[in-house]
């Protein structure tokens, strides 16, 4: 027998949640200031573990409220309780309609859900590679060794090719018609074309935000790693000339 849409769409969110979670916990403590970029060269290198941890509120609220919903509408859930969450989570003119949205797992939302998958993956991939030498704080440890092996003979910040991915994947997944985000929240224009626009438009201005940050944050990574490896950090760019993305940048 086939399982019903919205247990489905439970099912997927919390493994999209609980992988994302974890690609967002600091694998490592902060590293002694005496190892951290002093100083920091801009807003991308001096808040990234408070920033990770309000991401991480963030997006267990969205996966408590894409489960739940999709759960009121089970038989598993006790009528009371259905409409509780109901009333808690949907504000939207058409409630029947913004609740059988939500609990729809839709194409475009589970290409969302798998490019987090993916890009928190990688991530993972990075903290096992580079061991204590992967802090939030851009630093230089103790010891520290230049790793260019695995993920790391193909680009050289993988992590963040990692971080573009699972972000891409979250704001297809934000502002997906599914979501309950733009379904229930009541935020979004009714008109189905010009959400539409207005969807695209807040998709385009987050991810250049986040792509300008990681941009800025590269820059100043690659150039703490050649102050101090030197020419071995060199040699390592002439072999490997691509940051995120072989054979494009």
């Amino acid at each position: 027998m086939n399982a019903p849409a919205p247990i489905w769409k439970m099912v997927f969110m919390a493994l999209v949640g609980s992988i994302f979670d974890y690609s967002l916990t600091a694998p490592q403590p902060p590293p002694a200031s005496k190892e951290l970029l002093k100083p920091p060269r801009s807003l991308a290198t001096r808040f990234p573990r408070a920033s990770a941890e309000f991401g991480k509120l963030l997006i267990r609220a969205w996966v408590l409220a894409e489960i739940a919903l999709p759960f009121a509408t089970t038989d598993i859930c006790p009528p009371s309780l259905s409409k509780r969450i109901i009333r808690l989570l949907v504000h939207s003119q058409q409630p029947n309609d913004a609740v059988a949205r939500v609990s729809t797992l839709t194409p475009m939302f589970f290409i969302g859900g798998c490019m987090i998958i993916i890009g928190s993956l990688l991530r993972v991939a990075c903290f096992k590679a580079l061991g204590r030498f992967f802090t939030y704080e851009l630093s230089v440890r103790n010891e520290h060794k230049l790793i260019t092996s695995g993920l790391y003979a193909f680009v050289r910040h993988p992590s963040y090719t990692g971080a573009l991915c699972f972000f891409f994947g979250q704001y297809l997944c934000f502002f997906e018609e599914s979501s309950w985000l733009v379904a229930c929240s009541g935020l979004f224009p009714r008109d189905e074309y010009v959400r539409t626009c207005f969807v695209w438009g807040i998709r385009a201005t987050l991810y250049s935000t986040f792509a300008v940050y990681m941009h800025r944050r590269m820059n100043d990574e690659d150039a703490m790693l050649e102050k101090h490896f030197g020419k071995e950090w060199k040699d390592w760019k002439r072999r490997v000339p691509y940051r995120i993305l072989p054979w494009v940048y």
